[in-house]
């Protein structure tokens, strides 16, 4: 599923500096950067908080696409590349947006989501699941970016699995990793309940333990 481009005004800004940039933030904005390839250089910006920090915060902030306005009226499509938080406050510090060109792959690391987890036949009959990737890196044209790639695993039994290749992806999408690498799997729950009486059987060995001469002794 294509993620929904939002509408984002930002405004430029002249002034630098750490001091300069504390001060926007108590002013309402958080400083900023945009580039990309049409910009030889990046172009310092700010945006208000309210408008973008509800975004950050979306599990899915790495595929979100924006509509960016600037004071000018100039419009690019763009997406958060990455930002900046304060270690100890957890305060978003600085944002990059990067512009996104029409017909130009961009990469982007999309979030892999299990569906149907409820009803998966090998999970029903005590089997183990196991999910070995979590996103997929892919180089993809902005107008196909999915916000997450939905996996159904409803109709497998214990012993099956799915790789990257039996994934649905964009048409335009380039993954650098093996297709052949597993997604997700469901194994039979026999050796952890194997290794869970192992340990029971090692904690009665322990309680059941005679004391040698010495701790009668003692």
């Amino acid at each position: 599923m294509a993620v929904e481009n939002i509408d984002i005004r930002l405004e430029y800004r002249e002034n630098m500096g750490k001091n300069k940039s504390k001060q926007l933030r108590n002013e309402g904005y958080l400083p900023a950067v945009f580039y990309g390839p049409d910009y030889k250089e990046a172009v310092p910006v700010k945006v208000s908080v309210d408008e973008i920090l509800p975004h950050i915060q979306s599990s899915h902030w790495k595929t979100l696409m924006f509509n960016v306005i600037f004071p000018d009226g100039k419009k690019e499509m763009a997406m958060i590349r990455d930002y900046q938080r304060d270690p100890i406050s957890r305060q978003v510090l600085h944002i990059d947006f990067y512009q996104l060109v029409k017909g130009h792959r961009v990469l982007v690391a999309v979030p892999i989501v299990l569906i149907n987890r409820e009803s998966c036949l090998g999970v029903k009959k005590g089997g183990v699941l196991i999910q070995s990737l979590h996103e997929l890196e892919m180089e993809v044209l902005p107008t196909e970016m999915p916000d997450e790639i939905h996996v159904d695993i409803a109709g497998l039994d214990i012993g099956d699995s799915l790789r990257i290749s039996d994934i649905n992806l964009p048409e335009s999408a380039l993954v650098s990793v093996d297709l052949e690498d597993t997604v997700v799997q469901i194994v039979e729950a026999v050796e952890e309940e194997v290794e869970a009486a192992e340990e029971v059987e090692r904690e009665v060995e322990v309680i059941g333990k005679k004391p040698t001469a010495e701790e009668e002794e003692e």
